[in-house]
C-alpha cells in the first residue's frame, strides 16, 4: 500500500537529482521532548544555529559538543510536530526540502485536484435506512460531497432501481439534519435501505505513514501527486533569488540565468495539465453523466 512517505520519497529524488544531502543517525532514542540530541558520527554541519530533520520534525540546533556528538536543540522547529525518535534513525542536515513542509504540499495538491477547475474526485458511497414517508432525509456520515451521482432503493436482493426526482440540499439546519447535507424526495420512494453513491474531495493525509487509500486516493494518480508536490516546493525558489538585500551565496547568473526555475517549472505545469486531463476523462467514462426523468 503506498504511504505519503512513498510519495514524498519519489518526489525528494526527483528534486535532489543524484544530489545527496549531508546525513547523520541518531545514537540515542528520544522522545517528544528531549532537547538532548546525541548523533553517531562526528557532527560536520551540525553546528549553533543549524537546522535537521529526523522524520518529519525540524530541529533548531543551539549548541552542539563536537566531542561527546551532543546537540542541544529546539524540538518542532517551523511549525513542524514534535515526535519520538528510535535510535538509528536518519539526521538530514539543513534540507533542502523539509518533508513536513512536502506533505502539506501533498495536502494541499490533494485539495486543488478535486477543485471544480480540475474536476477529479473519489467515488464513496452512504446507506440509509428510509421509513417511506419522510420527506426529507439526513445523510448520515456525509461530511463532504462534491456532487451526487446515483441513488437507488432495495427492491430485492437483487434489484436495485434508480430513484428519480430528487434534490441534494446543503447547509440545512445541524439542529434537524445532523450532516447538513440532505436528501429531498419529490416523488414517493417505499421505505427499505437506500444506497446513495456520490462524488467526494480527496481526504487529507494527517501523517508521512498515512495510506494514500484512507484519503480516497487512487493508485492511477499517484505521478500526479509527484508532480503537483515538485511544483509547490520549487515554485517559491524564484522569489529566494529575487531579494534585493545583500547575499552572501552568488546568484550564478552566468551558470543559471534568471527565469531559469520559472522555465523548468513550466515544462511540470504542462505535464501536470495534461495528466489532469486524462485522469479527468478516464473518471468520465467510468462515470458518466446520467439524466433522471
Amino acid at each position: 500500500m503506498t504511504t505519503a512517505g512513498t510519495i514524498l520519497d519519489r518526489t525528494n529524488q526527483l528534486l535532489l537529482a543524484g544530489v545527496v544531502e549531508e546525513r547523520n543517525k541518531l545514537a540515542v532514542s528520544c522522545d517528544a521532548s528531549t532537547t538532548s540530541i546525541t548523533v553517531s558520527y562526528a557532527l560536520g554541519s551540525l553546528r549553533e544555529n543549524t537546522i535537521f530533520e529526523i522524520g518529519s520534525e525540524m530541529m533548531f540546533v543551539w549548541e552542539a559538543n563536537t566531542t561527546s556528538k551532543t546537540l542541544t536543540v529546539e524540538r518542532g522547529y517551523g511549525g513542524t510536530t514534535p515526535a519520538a525518535h528510535t535510535a538509528g534513525d536518519i539526521v538530514t542536515i539543513n534540507p533542502r526540502f523539509p518533508r513536513s513542509q512536502m506533505l502539506t504540499a501533498l495536502n494541499a495538491e490533494a485539495t486543488d485536484l478535486s477543485s471544480p477547475l480540475n474536476g477529479l474526485y473519489q467515488m464513496k458511497t452512504v446507506d440509509l435506512s428510509y421509513n417511506g414517508s419522510d420527506r426529507m432525509i439526513d445523510l448520515t456520515g456525509v461530511t463532504s460531497m462534491l456532487d451526487l451521482y446515483d441513488v437507488r432503493y432495495r427492491y430485492r436482493g437483487s434489484d436495485y432501481p434508480i430513484v428519480r426526482n430528487i434534490r441534494l440540499l446543503r447547509d440545512m439546519p445541524t439542529t434537524d439534519f445532523a450532516s447538513g447535507i440532505v436528501l429531498a424526495f419529490d416523488t414517493y420512494v417505499r421505505s427499505g435501505a437506500i444506497r446513495v453513491i456520490y462524488k467526494a474531495p480527496y481526504g487529507t493525509l494527517a501523517t508521512e505513514t498515512s495510506v494514500l487509500s484512507t484519503a480516497g486516493i487512487g493508485t492511477e494518480i499517484e505521478d500526479l501527486l509527484v508532480l503537483g508536490v515538485q511544483i509547490r516546493m520549487v515554485a517559491g525558489r524564484e522569489v529566494k533569488r529575487n531579494f534585493t538585500e545583500s547575499q552572501g551565496d552568488t546568484r550564478r547568473a552566468d551558470e543559471v540565468p534568471a527565469g531559469s526555475v520559472n522555465n523548468s517549472i513550466n515544462n511540470l505545469l504542462r505535464l501536470r495539465r495534461d495528466r489532469i486531463i486524462a485522469e479527468a476523462a478516464r473518471l468520465a467514462r467510468q462515470y458518466p453523466l446520467r439524466f433522471r426523468k
